[in-house]
């Protein structure tokens, strides 16, 4: 038995909900995975491409193991909403294994789900990830996501933290939110052209010539007077060059009228 805050289980309850299992097959498992440690509530979900592992410091806690029916879960995270602190208990019944949370005279008991049987064997699943970081494939190697992958991951960070994702080379990704989750993302195909290959011409395209030097769009341009300017555009064949100020509002002049006062014109980088 042990206590936590309840907005700290909300937050890993989040964290792993969006990667467990889903399927129309009443018979197929659809959970989460509830484990404790003496220093740690771990929240596990696996699914066919992602596994994740969201964890909560305790102050006490045995050592236990129990998959969750993911609606039973959802109930728990809606129940934590008006919860605080909460006391959680892993009991066994008539060879049940139940989770009882409770908070004052209020309370919750869910059941572990039956229909999974094997333990899911997360920690050798972490294992594996942890040390395939040093695996020489992992260096260098594209990591590829499409909008639905990335929106599992986008509940990592729920408070704030920076989520990376890191290649291990044909394990998959590594994804990390600060110190207390850790996930992996199954490896997409590579087959794809080289990162970065045909952008030279967009680059080539923000610049063009003028009174013998090259100006670059959107770059930031000083005088002899000390006046900054902007490149706003690239200018039409036969037109004259415009500039706008970085220093005055709603200033804009032709750069023939800017030469003539400032004599010359030095590239500013940010």
């Amino acid at each position: 038995m042990f206590t936590i805050k309840a907005d700290d289980l909300a937050v890993i309850l989040d964290q792993a909900a969006p990667h467990r299992f889903r399927t129309e097959d009443a018979f197929d498992p659809d959970a989460l995975i509830l484990d404790c440690t003496p220093g740690y509530l771990h929240v596990v979900g696996c699914s066919a491409r992602t596994f994740a592992i969201a964890r909560a410091s305790v102050d006490e806690g045995g050592v236990w193991t129990a998959p969750v029916e993911y609606e039973d879960a959802a109930a728990l995270r809606g129940w934590l909403e008006s919860s605080h602190t909460v006391t959680v208990e892993h009991v066994t019944a008539d060879g049940h294994q139940l989770l009882r949370f409770s908070e004052g005279v209020a309370q919750l008991t869910l059941p572990a789900a039956p229909h999974v049987g094997r333990r899911m064997p997360w920690r050798v699943l972490m294992r594996l990830m942890l040390d395939a970081r040093r695996h020489p494939l992992a260096q260098g190697r594209p990591v590829q996501f499409n909008t639905e992958d990335l929106s599992l991951w986008s509940s990592a960070g729920v408070n704030g933290e920076a989520i990376e994702f890191r290649s291990l080379g044909p394990l998959g990704t590594l994804v990390t939110a600060g110190p207390d989750f850790l996930g992996l993302q199954t490896p997409h195909g590579w087959d794809g052209p080289e990162p970065g290959k045909g952008w030279a011409s967009s680059l080539r395209a923000r610049q063009f010539p003028f009174a013998g030097q090259f100006l670059e769009v959107g770059a930031r341009y000083a005088d002899a007077t000390g006046t900054a300017w902007i490149v706003p555009a690239k200018p039409g064949p036969g037109q004259e060059p415009q500039l706008i100020s970085a220093d005055y509002a709603a200033v804009a002049l032709p750069i023939s009228q800017v030469l003539a006062v400032g004599k010359y014109l030095i590239r500013v980088h940010d």
